[in-house]
């Protein structure tokens, strides 16, 4: 983990109650996905690790914007880890 300090006064646009996606995956590769929203991410990490029923799980932040874009806070998609992998082979 790097750690740096940050002007505050670079940032030009915010969004102060974003949405969530939060993306399911069962080992054989099915997945189910939700959004949340009106919550705060230590309330949709609580959510999903209550609902995950041994599967394993993504947390995205919705970012409206040019489109919608959606940025990883925690977890890894089993789907990008084999492409990875096959990409190596």
């Amino acid at each position: 983990m790097r750690v740096r300090r940050v002007d505050p006064r670079d940032q030009t646009w915010g969004i102060d109650r974003p949405s969530y996606r939060v993306h399911f995956h069962e080992p054989a590769g099915s997945s189910d996905e939700y959004e949340l929203s009106e919550a705060e991410v230590t309330e949709v990490l609580g959510w999903a690790e209550a609902q995950r029923a041994g599967r394993t799980y993504v947390l995205y932040v919705c970012v409206p914007h040019d489109g919608l874009g959606l940025l990883r806070l925690a977890g890894t998609d089993p789907n990008e880890a084999q492409d990875r992998t096959t990409a190596r082979d």
